[in-house]
């Protein structure tokens, strides 16, 4: 009787019993796992041979899971350092366009007397003069014209500066007198409130 009453007043006992099953359990499997690691590798406290191991495939042997598709040319991982997307044909093609002008530059410009005698061959002494004649003329003319225009510009300026304060002296002229009045009438009133 007595034991009916404690286990009455003991209603967790099914819960104990679990959680102690729980443990065991867990115990147990660490147990497992300690035991099948130590055990599985025999080969863990032996020396590698670095050149040997699996990790490190002997040199020449494939070891890629796959083809690759740009072909092995040195650099970074057999690969070629340049992006393949960026294309040089075209800068390669001016460089070798501007050297081959800079070589013919120096064959024939090796010469002053050679190239000065190209440019007066091309147009005479009489129609260079004439040439620049014609530029300066029309420069000065192009001159002229800035001139005349800049002044008329300025003198408009200046009129209208030049109204603008008059009207100004003016409307202060007018404010001054005004506030000279207003300042008289307001010292005759001081005066009458005071006598």
């Amino acid at each position: 009787m007595v034991n009916l009453i404690r286990s009455a007043n003991q209603p967790n006992l099914p819960f104990k019993f679990k959680s102690l099953v729980k443990a065991a359990l867990s115990f147990f499997a660490v147990i497992l796992l300690v035991t099948t690691t130590a055990c599985s590798s025999g080969n863990s406290t032996a020396k590698v041979d670095p050149l040997t191991n699996s990790n490190n495939p002997a040199p020449g042997k494939v070891t890629e899971l796959y083809k690759p598709i740009a072909p092995a040319e040195g650099g970074m991982n057999n690969y070629s350092d340049v992006d393949p997307r960026m294309d040089t044909s075209a800068a390669k093609a001016k460089a070798e366009r501007l050297i081959d002008k800079t070589d013919k530059l120096q064959r024939d410009g090796t010469n002053p007397f050679k190239q000065l005698g190209k440019q007066l061959n091309q147009k005479g002494v009489p129609e260079r003069i004439e040439d620049t004649a014609k530029q300066v003329n029309r420069s000065a003319q192009e001159t002229a014209d800035d001139v005349a225009k800049g002044t008329k510009r300025g003198y408009s300026n200046l009129k209208e500066n030049t109204n603008n304060f008059t009207e100004d002296v003016k409307t202060s002229i007018e404010n001054t007198k005004q506030k000279a009045v207003d300042r008289a009438d307001d010292l005759q009133d001081t005066m009458r409130k005071n006598s």
